[in-house]
């Protein structure tokens, strides 16, 4: 399987049935994952499911100054990375696709430690940021990420970015 069609069972067809509600809408999604932009819906199902207001703003993508950040494990280097989070003012919602497990890891980072999970990136995009971990299978565990794992996205959605 692939990220859009986890994506797309995991938590779009779960928290956003209005926008496939039959079967035959269902199948013809999954026959033709890579047409969804699942990062958009996602933000949408992370909002309704969440409470919040989808806004994307600079910065931030919902009204409690939260981000949506989508990622995925790297199959030869078993690598995450997270870019840009240098200008987000408030906590990360990431959801990460585990191919060696082929579901959705979700992390939940407040606010405050976003900058401890940060680190400078490297060429030519020196003045960015990007939040990297390494994926162990054997542990199924996330380096630096895994004390910020949720169970769930229901858990990730409704967990308060505001101190």
């Amino acid at each position: 399987m692939c990220k859009n069609t986890t994506f797309l069972k995991e938590i779009i067809f779960k928290y956003l049935p209005d926008h496939f509600p039959t079967t035959t809408s269902k199948n013809l999604a999954l026959k033709h994952p890579d047409v969804y932009k699942v990062e958009r819906l996602t933000e949408i199902a992370l909002a309704k499911v969440g409470g919040y207001d989808f806004v994307d703003a600079s910065g931030y993508d919902f009204s409690d100054y939260s981000d949506s950040k989508t990622t995925s494990v790297n199959y030869k280097s078993k690598v995450i990375e997270i870019m840009s989070v240098e200008n987000k003012i408030g906590s990360l919602r990431i959801c990460c696709y585990n191919l060696f497990k082929n579901c959705v890891d979700y992390f939940f980072v407040p606010k405050e430690n976003v900058k401890d999970v940060a680190e400078r990136c490297y060429g030519k995009q020196k003045h960015k940021q990007r939040i990297k971990a390494r994926y162990n299978t054997k542990k199924d565990s996330y380096t630096k990420l895994e004390k910020y794992r949720v169970k769930d996205f229901k858990t990730l959605a409704t967990l308060s970015a505001i101190n």
